[in-house]
Formats: C-alpha cells, structure tokens, sequence
C-alpha cells in the first residue's frame, strides 16, 4: 500500500514540476492520521500545514475539499469549521478522497500553488492512480 501512496505523490509532483511548480504532497488514513508527507523543494513552508489540511479533511468528511468552500462562507451552514476544528479541517480547494487497492479510503492534499492549481495537480494525481 505504501507503495501506491509513493506512486499518487510521484504523479503530483511531475504534474506540479511539468507546470513549474513546487508543492506539498500530504496523504491521510481516514481517520486523519499522516502517511505520507512530501515537500518539493521550493515549496511555500505554509504549505506544509495547508496540504496535512486539505488530505485531512478530504479523508474524513469523504469529499473534495473544494466542494466545502461555499459552506464555509460567513453565512454557510459549515462557518467557522476551521475555527471550531481546531484549525483541522479546511473549505480550500486542493484535497480529495481516493481509494487504494486494497479498498482502504485516504484524503490527499497538495498545496503550494493557487486553489485552481492545487486542485488542477490533485485531480491529475489521482485520475492517473485510477488509471493504473
């Protein structure tokens, strides 16, 4: 299994290189614990925080992060999560669940570019790890 989280990293960071890029790869179990973690060098330090957020919170609320965004805005059924997550959980776009071979359901981060690159990386980590 490791091996194929190896491998969705491998594919987000020669998507982010092929773009110019550098980010953070993060991948969390579904209950939110880090099992994998990458930072291209380069990569904005914050990012570090942004991508465990996005993995995390695509694994265990089982959706893509960006589909949050406007549930999170002043008004949003989900306002203030981030805040009442402990800063866990987050409405940015860049983070999705995905499932192994094995069956098991893990969230992936990337952060490092802007929202639309992000996910633009992570939609093409994954679709290739489906692919294969």
């Amino acid at each position: 299994m490791f091996e194929e989280l190896k491998t969705i990293a491998a594919h987000a960071e020669a998507e982010a290189a092929e773009r110019g890029l550098a980010v953070v790869v993060s991948i969390v179990d579904v209950h939110g614990n880090p099992a994998l973690l990458h930072r291209m060098t380069g990569a904005p330090m914050h990012s570090l925080e942004m991508a465990f957020r996005k993995a995390y919170t695509a694994a265990t609320f089982a959706v893509a992060t960006e589909e949050l965004t406007k549930k999170v805005e002043p008004g949003g059924p989900l306002f203030g999560l981030a805040v009442n997550s402990g800063s866990k959980l987050i409405g940015f776009g860049g983070g999705a669940p995905f499932v192994v071979s094995s069956g098991e359901r893990f969230g992936l981060g990337i952060s490092g570019g802007t929202t639309e690159e992000d996910i633009e990386i992570m939609r093409s980590a994954i679709a290739k790890h489906n692919a294969a």
